[in-house]
């Protein structure tokens, strides 16, 4: 994008059509973020909290971050291990390096602190089933579209998410190429904005795994597997076939409601095209086998060899990685939860378990929490009791750029930047791009009223406790808390791409991106996707077609009983203005929006339920009263309702919109989660649904 500036404000966000891969195409959420920051509503100056929730006035930096200190100091002393954690929310994922050192710096506070996150309503099936069969969980796989001619997207919706875990920005481009040239099969249980454009498969809520699993039954009973990767390059492909055997495509038939017939042509179609991919997305990642129906993505694009193959299944290089790719994270399992007993994924601990956390005493009890651009209390299920656990907290502090309904019962709401205001490197995002490019992108505004880089203040927090800086062995003797920009250049240099501090004159730098590549930078024609293999960190090199949890949770599906005929099932869904709570202040683009509940019009008969009527859907966890909208879009058996409403705080737009937090419905209780990975269930929730 180019911003124009005129009198220290954005005027304007304009699409950069010499941009070395959007070529001028943007989301219109990008542009938005001109009016959130300028927002009359935005936190510019650090609060502190005076009354009740909500109730917060003006404060210095130096007031705030010196009485932080000291309680942190109180906390660490008095709480022991554990005591201290950190959660980060879906923004930090567009900072550079934001995800990292915001564990960093708890665990810098305490070795052993907790690190929450989104992940376990969002990416952790992917993560986890990633680790399963390669090894190691990032660089994440995706579909390398431009050579493409078969692709199946299973709980996705690109049209409206403009694809995610892979950037392309011309993404809707090479969909309609692939159709044109093969064919784009969108399954899920509406018909999205994607499925109306392609062909759909209406699927029942929350069976994927049953329609996988028996696609890769069919493929191995038919022999259409790719036997030179099967043989040379993965292992347990015998041990799977006979864990699969029994999940043929009837059996999948009678709990996915695809027809059998439907399901072999579809993985015949799969596995006979000249290039294809399978590509999954929050559809498959909420629902109560969300790591077993990622794994099933995995091995079909493995076993009909797809992975590593151009036009296939890949995965690219971060411009900070080195050439071995990114760092190894902790193993599945090396670290486990105290509440429930749950596997830690990179580390981080289910956010599902962070309201019992606070609330049961005993060794490692929570009593201090950092939340960088989070809400979990919208985000996760049993949001009012997360709030009341919030207010017991020794401290809470919030990084944000309004009060919302987590922030609203912060001790400090400290104002952050938002991405016009802070240097850029397209750090995380440049490792999932067919056409690899890297840009670096200096401040666009300097930092509106008092707002600061996070980093900035993690730094700062550390240096008034004693602490080393988060990144101080990257410093020089001078400089023991380097600039974030400083460490970002030293990784650029040392990385992939990077000059090796003038070893390799043609290398990059952040000041030679900025200097001749001001439009990015295209550090490939395509992706490498023989490189792929590369990455695959099992001890042998091979792909592990079966993990002892695969085999234990294809046991478990198999053992599910059926699903009673007359159950609702509901599921969330996107809308492009308001696809995010923290986007729900801008009025341009939330004005035309209302959310309402799908439901299909002979579950609407069958109640007695008419267009526009107001409705009770209640589930095992509580109730909400909605509106109904009747359509065929959406399958019988399914109703569906659009995640991040139900707004509360100090934003006074966000919190006029009707609406409200579906995830009320959604079970907060350990045992209710899927077990193996700690994913919170939010899709295939069984419900009634009757006239208020």
């Amino acid at each position: 994008m180019i911003a124009d500036v005129s009198g220290g404000r954005i005027v304007k966000v304009r699409p950069d059509r010499d941009h070395v891969t959007s070529e001028g195409h943007i989301c219109l959420k990008g542009p938005a973020m001109a009016s959130i920051t300028h927002d009359p509503e935005r936190i510019l100056t650090p609060l502190r909290r005076k009354g009740a929730a909500g109730d917060f006035e003006p404060v210095s930096w130096d007031e705030a971050l010196d009485d932080i200190a000291s309680r942190l100091k109180a906390v660490t002393a008095a709480g022991g291990p554990g005591a201290i954690g950190t959660y980060t929310g879906n923004p930090a994922a567009f900072g550079t390096l934001r995800y990292g050192y915001s564990s960093m710096f708890g665990r810098a506070l305490d070795p052993v602190s907790k690190a929450f996150s989104v992940t376990h309503t969002d990416g952790a099936a992917k993560v986890l089933a990633q680790e399963f069969l390669y090894g190691g969980v990032a660089p994440f796989t995706f579909p390398d579209l431009p050579g493409c001619d078969f692709l199946i997207l299973i709980g996705a919706n690109p049209v409206i998410s403009h694809m995610s875990l892979i950037t392309e920005p011309r993404a809707r481009k090479y969909l309609d190429e692939i159709h044109a040239r093969g064919a784009v099969v969108v399954v899920d249980p509406r018909k999205t904005e994607t499925a109306r454009l392609f062909e759909h498969v209406p699927i029942r809520p929350d069976s994927d795994a049953w329609l996988l699993a028996s696609m890769v039954q069919h493929i191995f009973a038919s022999g259409l597997e790719d036997r030179d990767v099967v043989e040379q390059r993965c292992t347990g492909a015998s041990e799977l076939r006979v864990a699969i055997a029994g999940i043929t495509p009837e059996l999948a038939s009678a709990r996915c409601g695809i027809p059998a017939e439907q399901i072999r042509t579809l993985a015949e179609r799969f596995a006979g095209a000249r290039t294809a991919a399978i590509y999954g997305r929050l559809g498959v990642c909420r629902g109560s086998f969300a790591t077993l129906t990622n794994v099933m993505i995995e091995t079909l694009n493995v076993i009909t060899g797809r992975f590593g193959a151009p036009g296939g299944w890949v995965s690219g290089v971060s411009p900070i990685d080195g050439e071995d790719g990114p760092p190894v994270y902790p193993a599945y399992g090396a670290t486990r939860t105290r509440i429930g007993d749950l596997p830690s994924l990179m580390g981080t601990t289910s956010g599902g378990t962070l309201a019992k956390d606070i609330t049961t005493p005993g060794p490692g009890q929570l009593r201090a929490l950092f939340i960088d651009s989070g809400n979990p209390v919208s985000s996760y299920p049993g949001g009012d009791r997360l709030a009341d656990a919030l207010e017991q907290l020794d401290l809470l502090v919030s990084l944000d750029l309004y009060v919302t309904e987590t922030s609203r019962h912060a001790h400090y709401i400290l104002p952050a930047m938002t991405f016009f205001e802070r240097d850029d490197l397209t750090q995380m995002w440049a490792s999932n791009a067919p056409r690899p490019w890297v840009q670096y992108v200096p401040a666009v505004l300097p930092p509106q009223g008092e707002a600061r880089l996070e980093y900035d203040v993690y730094d700062a927090i550390l240096e008034r406790m004693g602490h080393p800086g988060i990144f101080a062995a990257r410093g020089t003797p001078d400089q023991a808390r380097p600039a974030l920009m400083d460490v970002v250049d030293h990784a650029v240099r040392a990385g992939v791409y990077g000059d090796r501090f003038g070893e390799r004159p043609e290398g990059l730098t952040l000041e030679r991106l900025q200097r001749e590549f001001p439009h990015g930078k295209r550090v490939a024609e395509r992706v490498d996707a023989a490189a792929s293999w590369k990455r695959v960190r099992t001890p042998d090199g091979k792909v592990r077609l079966l993990h002892t949890v695969t085999e234990k949770e294809l046991a478990r599906l198999q053992a599910e009983p059926s699903p009673a005929s007359d159950v609702l099932l509901l599921i969330g869904r996107r809308k492009l203005g308001s696809m995010n709570s923290w986007m729900h202040n801008v009025e341009r683009l939330v004005r035309s929006d209302r959310p309402t509940l799908l439901i299909n019009p002979h579950d609407a008969r069958n109640r007695q339920i008419r267009d526009g009527d107001k409705v009770i859907v209640s589930s095992a966890s509580g109730s909400v009263e909605v509106e109904v909208e009747i359509s065929d879009e959406i399958s019988a058996g399914t109703v569906s309702y659009p995640h991040g409403w139900g707004n509360k705080g100090g934003w006074s737009r966000a919190a006029s919109l009707p609406g409200v937090n579906i995830n009320l419905l959604t079970s907060s209780r350990v045992e209710d989660f899927e077990q193996v990975s700690g994913i919170v269930h939010l899709d295939g929730v069984k419900v009634t649904v009757s006239a208020a």
